[in-house]
């Protein structure tokens, strides 16, 4: 008996009533193709079993049909960077690629050999001397998020707009009453971390308020969190806090407990927030309001700019791409508990 066909790009093309060119675009994240196309294509060539030739494409091209991803050290442990390491896999196995993770504690002289096609960089650091490494080297490198200043700059990344979020949060918080609002903030030096800070003392600033921010190491064990929060509700200050933003979804877990400790009604005569959503945020009593980073589709966006770079001339300009973010009020800010 004869074997069934293999489907190709042009049955999914057909079955649109779309160009080759652009079931190809949509299947490898490379030319100008809507989100809604790209989706559609996707789910024409899960229907129809496509699978892409890989062994052609990566012996055309001479490449290993591997990427490599480096998160940041200390960050296993956090939901969103497992989040965007998903997204990550799911988009690279849809383009029939192989991901291979790096170690987030190897050495800066190991890093530049690797067999792969292109580097993933999640938040890269300027104190971290593998990201130093990495930019500097002979493979093409794609961050998530921008690079801050004084390191090489990457072939491609992939941001958010992150200060007008924030901006939105303490408006929210500003129509709810607040005037004395703190910052909770790792020790972190990272394009998002430093934007986010940014943000915020720009703010408070504009409104003629105090920006309190209070630096924890990270990450910041629970102990560290409690003495942060109480110096904070109960020190010297004449003028205590009326509001805790929490940069990080894991510390504002702990910020939330501690404040109860403390006698304090969270949502109620303190109002606190955290600059990355998980979903257990929106489970807690109280729901915990926080900017949804939309970390799955951040690390797909991650892949097909990777996939793009691959497809493009060496010469070219740097590709950008912007995921849009979004801010979740719930009841630890909205003041229904």
């Amino acid at each position: 008996m004869r074997p069934e066909r293999a489907v190709t790009l042009q049955d999914i093309a057909d079955r649109l009533g779309v160009s080759r060119s652009t079931a190809s675009f949509a299947i490898t994240g490379r030319g100008r193709v809507s989100e809604e196309m790209r989706r559609r294509v996707h789910e024409v060539a899960e229907e129809l079993g496509y699978r892409p030739n890989t062994v052609a494409r990566h012996l055309k091209g001479s490449r290993t049909g591997m990427l490599a991803l480096r998160l940041p050290p200390d960050s296993t442990t956090m939901s969103y960077y497992m989040e965007a390491t998903f997204g990550i896999v799911e988009e690279a196995n849809r383009a029939g690629m192989t991901v291979i993770m790096l170690p987030t504690e190897q050495s800066a002289d190991r890093a530049d050999q690797l067999t792969a096609d292109a580097v993933i960089l999640l938040d890269p650091d300027l104190n971290d001397p593998v990201v130093h490494t990495l930019l500097a080297g002979r493979l093409p490198v794609i961050t998530g998020e921008p690079v801050p200043a004084g390191l090489p700059e990457p072939r491609a990344w992939v941001t958010s707009e992150h200060a007008p979020a924030v901006r939105e949060l303490m408006d929210h918080l500003l129509e709810r009453g607040v005037r004395r609002p703190a910052m909770l903030f790792p020790e972190l030096t990272g394009y998002w971390a430093l934007t986010v800070r940014e943000a915020f003392e720009t703010w408070c600033a504009e409104h003629d308020i105090r920006p309190r921010i209070t630096q924890v190491e990270h990450p910041a064990p629970p102990e560290v969190i409690h003495a942060a929060v109480a110096e904070l509700l109960t020190g010297d200050d004449e003028d205590p806090v009326d509001a805790i933003v929490s940069v990080s979804d894991g510390t504002v877990l702990s910020v939330v407990t501690s404040a109860q400790q403390l006698g304090r009604r969270v949502g109620a005569d303190l109002l606190v927030a955290a600059l990355v959503d998980t979903e257990v945020l929106s489970l807690t009593r109280p729901s915990i309001t926080a900017i949804d980073l939309h970390a799955r589709e951040f690390g797909r966006r991650c892949v097909r700019a990777a996939i793009a770079v691959l497809d493009e001339d060496g010469d070219s300009a740097p590709i950008s791409e912007v995921v849009p973010i979004t801010v979740h009020f719930r009841a630890s800010t909205r003041g229904d508990v």
